[in-house]
This record gives C-alpha cells, structure tokens and sequence, in this order.
C-alpha cells in the first residue's frame, strides 16, 4: 500500500512538472496540489503510525515518528529535484 501511495504521488507531482504551458499547469495544479498535500500527509500518519507500532519508550517512539514523518518528506523533496534536472538535462539536449 505504501508503495501505491508513493507512486500515486510522484505521478501527481510529475503531471504538474510535465505540462506543457501555464494554462493547462493550473488546470492540473487544482487537483493535484489538493491530492499531493492529503497524499503526503496521509503517508506521513501511516508511516509513523508503522514505526510506533513496534517502538517501546518515549524516545524510540519519537524516533519512530520522526522518521515515519521523514520518509514523504523525502519522497517528495527527490521527486521535485529528480524530475527538475531530468526536465533540464532533455531541454538542453533538444
């Protein structure tokens, strides 16, 4: 499931990064920015709800937590910077 959130996610943000002009990027942003933020806030809970499942004592949960909160953070922060200079590497080369 986790997998699936994930890729539904980068197909979200990739949609936005690969339009074409401005018109069609604000028809595509007014869903996907919507879907991306509950996307991301949605795997940020279930993967800290994971984490804390099999934490003991108040600093392992924590942990578990902040690492649950990380994980889509990081997702999101690779896609943006993956897709930027895959994007700027084919504009150069065309």
């Amino acid at each position: 499931m986790a997998i699936g959130i994930d890729l539904g996610f980068v197909a979200l943000e990739l949609s936005q990064l690969a339009t074409v002009n401005d018109h069609v990027r604000r028809q595509v942003s007014r869903f996907a920015r919507p879907a991306i933020v509950g996307t991301l806030a949605g795997s940020a809970a279930m993967n800290a709800f994971a984490f804390a499942a099999q934490a003991s004592g108040e600093w392992m949960m924590a942990a578990a937590i902040t690492l649950g909160l990380a994980i889509p953070a990081l997702v999101y922060a690779l896609t943006r910077v993956g897709a930027g200079l895959w994007i700027d590497c084919h504009a150069r080369s065309a």
